[in-house]
């Protein structure tokens, strides 16, 4: 098999269940699987399968990722890297912390602008990769370079004209989705650690009133179009707490679909399509994912 070589890099388990490995507690396998606190090794590793065309993944918390295949090809990595440094207007954070966390720790320290943080619950690469949001801020806000492998394994510096921003979007996601980000750095300004803690504080409690986070889900299903809210043409589409198997379409807000029972990807999957078509069917517009699928292409 031309991916053999894979079961000898250091740490591969061999077709590892994702469902651990799922924030949505939904996932087949994968057919390599490497976790990695040290990305030291990434370079050497994404060089080599690009140059086979071996197929990767690099996932974080997967906060926002349904795993939707029976067993992902080739390997698939999580980073698990938590380097924080934190200077006197910037704050460099590796790809595999938490937001949140990173929220949190700004805060005690005094550096304002990543508040909006306690609102997204991925990793730093994924925020990146994906623009995360919440509450009013934004990745682009405050990002001002990210540190990335390209094709070729090569260690590239992208500033933040250069990520090419937009909503839910970056140029990783749109041309450069073989590149592997490793670490950011963010601009931020000194405040008293109360005052910035009191905003996040706010965020956080925002989330609680607005989403359902006691429960199991991806986050926001889909886009908001332009000049409206998914959430708010779900609900008038009469889909509000629709259930599919052991997925529902959640009672507190209309763009979250949460796993209630052992919900399967295909039980999402359904829910997501008929979202689609009742919003298309009754206002015309066609709401755009914003979970990413990985392994099958949402209908609808």
């Amino acid at each position: 098999m031309p991916e053999s070589w894979l079961a000898s890099v250091p740490g591969v388990r061999e077709h590892e269940p994702l469902e651990p490995h799922s924030w949505y507690g939904i996932g087949g396998r994968a057919r390599y699987f490497l976790e990695l606190a040290d990305d030291a090794t990434l370079p050497a590793l994404a060089a080599r399968l690009n140059t086979d065309r071996q197929p990767y993944l690099v996932i974080g918390a997967a906060t926002n990722t349904l795993f939707a295949a029976p067993e992902l090809p080739g390997l698939t990595v999580k980073l698990v890297t938590r380097r924080l440094s934190i200077a006197e207007e910037t704050v460099s954070v590796s790809a595999g912390y938490l937001m949140p966390k990173l929220a949190a720790e700004t805060a005690k320290a005094g550096q304002a602008g990543l508040e909006f943080g306690a609102g997204v619950p991925g990793t730093v690469g994924g925020s990146v990769f994906g623009n995360a949001g919440a509450f009013g801020g934004e990745v682009k806000d405050r990002l001002r370079s990210v540190d990335a492998i390209d094709e070729r394994g090569q260690r590239r510096t992208v500033s933040a004209a250069e990520c090419r921003f937009g909503y839910r979007d970056s140029v990783f996601k749109a041309e450069h989705d073989r590149w592997v980000i490793l670490s950011a750095t963010f601009a931020t300004n000194r405040e008293p650690p109360a005052q910035v803690r009191a905003r996040m504080l706010e965020v956080q409690k925002h989330r609680r009133a607005t989403q359902p986070i006691e429960q199991r889900s991806l986050g926001s299903t889909f886009k908001n179009p332009p000049g409206d809210s998914a959430g708010r043409l779900i609900d008038a589409a009469g889909l509000k707490g629709m259930r599919i198997g052991g997925a529902q379409i959640s009672p507190k807000h209309a763009n979250f679909i949460v796993n209630l029972d052992g919900a399967s990807a295909d039980d999402v999957l359904a829910l997501m399509a008929e979202m689609r078509n009742r919003v298309f069917e009754r206002f015309g517009i066609e709401l755009e994912p914003e979970v990413r699928v990985i392994g099958r292409t949402p209908s609808g």
